[in-house]
């Protein structure tokens, strides 16, 4: 059995308080579909770096990760998104990095959830 940290638990209960277990599944499905979109184009976006794009992306998914309780993952998109916007495009590639980490790591128990 995966456990959602505890971190994300009060992110978690307030979904389940406006939509139940219904509204999170949704959530986490839809979350885990898109996040390895934007992991695969913030890769891009380091690798070129296009750092007005990597802050948009960034920016979004750091959004989408801390509204299910993804600490972790939020963090680190964050440090992305300052990075790009400050023109710093080695922080922005070490950020990125950590990014897809984060989202690795959070993947067992979003899938957890999406379909508990």
């Amino acid at each position: 059995m995966v456990l959602t940290p505890p971190d994300a638990l009060p992110a978690i209960a307030e979904l389940r308080l406006i939509g139940g277990d219904e509204l999170v599944q949704e959530m986490t499905r839809t979350f885990l579909m898109f996040g390895k979109t934007q992991v695969s184009r913030l890769d891009e976006a380091a690798a070129s770096g296009e750092l007005e794009q990597g802050a948009v992306l960034a920016h979004t998914f750091k959004s989408s990760a801390r509204q299910l309780g993804a600490v972790t993952l939020g963090d680190a998109c964050s440090r992305a998104e300052l990075a790009a916007r400050g023109g710093d495009v080695v922080g922005f590639v070490e950020a990125t990095n950590d990014v897809g980490r984060a989202f690795h790591q959070a993947r067992p128990w979003l899938e957890a959830l999406s379909t508990t």
